[in-house]
């Protein structure tokens, strides 16, 4: 599989439902784990011949309540984050995590060739009067970079950090950010938008929330507009040992938050759980390498770094593990990505609405 990852990077189109045999023995990897879990704690994994790998205790209780406003979870050093108490997403929104999602954004743009994927959404973005939208939309970059290369547009971003949308100074007219949340209600009307985009919110939206998350894209775009959704699965494809660790923990730690570690994957079936609103559905898919390969591969090598560390607050406790101990194990992981060429899967999704 590994030989084959460079030439998907150049976007050639994947089946929508098919799934490679070194990604489906990883699934059952990962969910063989996650059920032989006890209500308290997993063990994770164990050294193997090449690598001592200390085993690791998932803390299913701090694994489910953890809470970045919840004053039990509290540590000193902590990140920023939002001020949603109610929130699963579990990312910082400092100023290390926005220059984080600058960088997944580039590596986005390469490997989908541009900023959007949906053909009719692009003839959308170059008329006057079209009213574009972009859910979680952080510092409103994504929105910018397609402001930058289509002036013409009404831009619109929601995103449930208050601070970090209140704090952002856009310096063009015409992008206009806003405090919301997906799941309780998007402060728009009915029918207000030509095209919605949203990606990368798998770590903020549970499994069963997905398909009313999507009910309320669907509410707030126009009859006839387009929906666009891009979501990465939260695994490391061909890991070693170190990874194996690291990626069995997050995903029985993401399972016990009802969160979705195979968010790409299972990306078509929750459109068809909204399907009496959907037709001329098209997905793509790719596999992006982690640190190797080329410079997408470098960019994307970091990302993922920064990624996990950036759940240091949250996973280090989950894990059972010291901040130093989890530290050093993501470090580990990324030095042996190179040699197990180690890659991840996104997909996008995008379809119009029907009403």
């Amino acid at each position: 599989m590994g030989a084959n990852t460079t030439k998907l990077l150049k976007n050639k189109l994947a089946e929508p439902n098919t799934v490679s045999k070194s990604i489906a023995d990883t699934e059952t990897m990962q969910s063989t784990a996650a059920s032989s879990s006890s209500d308290n704690q997993s063990n994770v994994t164990k050294s193997d011949e090449n690598k001592s790998v200390k085993t690791i205790l998932v803390n299913a209780l701090e694994a489910k309540q953890w809470n970045p406003n919840n004053p039990n979870s509290w540590e000193p050093d902590m990140r920023e984050y939002h001020s949603l108490p109610e929130s699963d997403y579990m990312l910082p929104s400092d100023g290390d995590e926005q220059n984080r999602l600058q960088l997944q954004h580039h590596i986005f743009y390469t490997v989908f060739e541009g900023n959007i994927v949906c053909p009719a959404a692009k003839e959308l973005v170059k008329k006057s009067g079209t009213k574009i939208l972009d859910v979680g939309c952080a510092d409103g970059f994504w929105l910018q970079s397609v402001k930058n290369e289509n002036p013409l547009p009404e831009y619109h971003g929601v995103d449930i950090s208050e601070d970090l949308v209140n704090g952002v100074s856009v310096e063009n007219d015409g992008v206009n950010l806003t405090f919301g949340n997906v799941l309780t209600g998007l402060p728009y009307k009915d029918n207000t938008f030509d095209y919605v985009h949203q990606r990368m919110l798998v770590l903020g939206i549970p499994k069963e929330k997905f398909p009313d998350a999507l009910r309320e894209l669907i509410r707030v775009t126009k009859p006839g507009g387009w929906i666009e959704l891009l979501e990465s699965d939260m695994v490391f494809y061909k890991g070693g040992s170190y990874t194996k660790t690291l990626g069995t923990a997050f995903f029985n730690a993401l399972d016990r938050r009802g969160l979705d570690c195979y968010a790409a994957t299972n990306l078509p079936w929750y459109v068809w759980k909204v399907n009496e609103h959907v037709t001329k559905q098209e997905t793509k898919t790719v596999h992006i390498p982690f640190g190797w390969g080329s410079t997408v591969g470098d960019m994307s090598g970091r990302n993922g770094n920064t990624a996990m560390l950036g759940l240091e607050d949250w996973m280090h406790k989950a894990m059972g593990i010291s901040r130093e101990e989890y530290r050093e194990l993501v470090q580990n992981c990324y030095d042996e990505w190179v040699e197990m060429r180690t890659f991840g899967q996104s997909r996008t999704i995008y379809f119009q609405v029907k009403k």
